[in-house]
């Protein structure tokens, strides 16, 4: 029986990656750019990828970003307006975080005549995603800008 060249077999090193998880702060400063230099309208999530990527990419040229995660920092930034159509569906198990934004998902509730608390749904406080007996699921994502409140003018009018 032949004996095993454990010594022989030289050690595999790791290498390091080729991108980096983009951070928020990152994904604001690009995404302030692309909508003051770019279209503010984009009719889906795919072509606002597309457009966004390389504005990411001229902060960072390592850095990456999907679709969800991307769709969760657009919940909050500011001069964004994420519009969500959706279609019923009765089938399937209730989503127990949100479809749209990842965040958790709150009962809705009521109190019936007879003082009973009924369960209606759930809806989520982040982004107002709600679903009553039928499952809401995200089809389509449209993204525009939306002009910030509180911004000061600029002294040439504009």
């Amino acid at each position: 029986m032949p004996e095993k060249a454990d010594a022989a077999e030289p050690r595999r090193t790791r290498t390091p990656p080729t991108f980096r998880r983009a951070d928020a702060d990152t994904v604001q400063a690009a995404l302030d750019r692309l909508l003051v230099l770019g279209i503010g309208n984009y009719p889906s999530q795919a072509a606002f990828l597309r457009a966004f990527r390389p504005a990411l990419r001229a902060e960072d040229p390592t850095m990456r970003i999907a679709g969800p995660r991307l769709r969760s920092l657009l919940v909050d930034s500011p001069g964004v307006r994420l519009a969500v159509r959706f279609s019923e569906r009765s089938d399937g198990p209730a989503p127990t975080s949100c479809p749209v934004c990842s965040g958790p998902l709150r009962p809705l509730r009521n109190r019936t005549l007879t003082g009973e608390v009924v369960a209606l749904g759930s809806k989520c406080p982040r982004c107002g995603y709600w679903m009553h007996r039928r499952r809401r699921t995200p089809v389509r994502y449209t993204i525009r800008r939306v002009p910030r409140r509180g911004r000061a003018r600029r002294p040439d009018g504009g």
